[in-house]
C-alpha cells in the first residue's frame, strides 16, 4: 500500500467517523427539543433563552410532578371505591365497561396529559436540520452536546 493509499483509507475512516459522531449529538439535540416543545408554559422562565441542561433538568421535574400526581389519583381512586358498597361497584363496574376504554380510569394519564397538564404544542420546533439549513449555528447552547 503506498503512502497516498494509506492516508485515502484514513481519511475516509476520519470521515465516517465524523458523520456518524454528527448523527448522534443531532440526534440527542433534537430529542432535547422535543423535551421542550413537551414543557408546559409554567415550567418555562420566558425570560430565560433554554439550555439544553435546563430543558433536562425541567423535563425530569415535570416527569415527578405526573409521576407523583398520578399516585394521588390512582390512590384516591382506591379510597373512593372502597367506600362504595358492594352492589353499587358491580354497578359502577358494568357502566365502566361500557364505555370507551379512554373514559377509564386506566385512560386517565394520556387525558390529564393531553388536556389538563396543559402541554405547549405552539411552541415553534427548531429542529437541529432546521438551524443547519438557514446557516445556524446546528448546537443550543449548553453542554456541547
Amino acid at each position: 500500500m503506498t503512502a497516498v493509499q494509506v492516508y485515502e483509507k484514513r481519511r475516509r475512516r476520519r470521515e465516517s467517523h465524523n458523520a456518524v459522531e454528527r448523527r448522534r449529538r443531532d440526534n440527542i439535540n433534537d430529542r432535547i427539543q422535543d423535551l421542550f416543545t413537551l414543557l408546559p408554559d409554567t415550567m418555562i422562565d420566558a425570560n430565560a433563552k433554554p439550555n439544553k441542561g435546563m430543558i433536562l433538568k425541567k423535563s425530569v421535574e415535570y416527569i415527578r410532578q405526573l409521576q407523583h400526581m398520578l399516585q394521588s389519583q390512582s390512590n384516591r381512586l382506591h379510597e373512593l371505591e372502597s367506600g362504595i358498597p358492594s352492589s353499587m361497584a358491580a354497578a359502577a363496574a358494568a357502566a365502566a365497561a361500557a364505555q370507551p376504554h379512554q373514559q377509564q380510569t386506566s385512560g386517565g394519564l394520556a387525558a390529564m396529559l393531553a388536556g389538563a397538564a396543559g402541554v405547549n404544542s405552539s411552541r415553534p420546533q427548531q429542529h437541529h436540520h432546521q438551524q443547519q439549513q438557514q446557516g445556524g449555528d446546528a448546537t443550543m447552547t449548553g453542554n456541547g452536546l
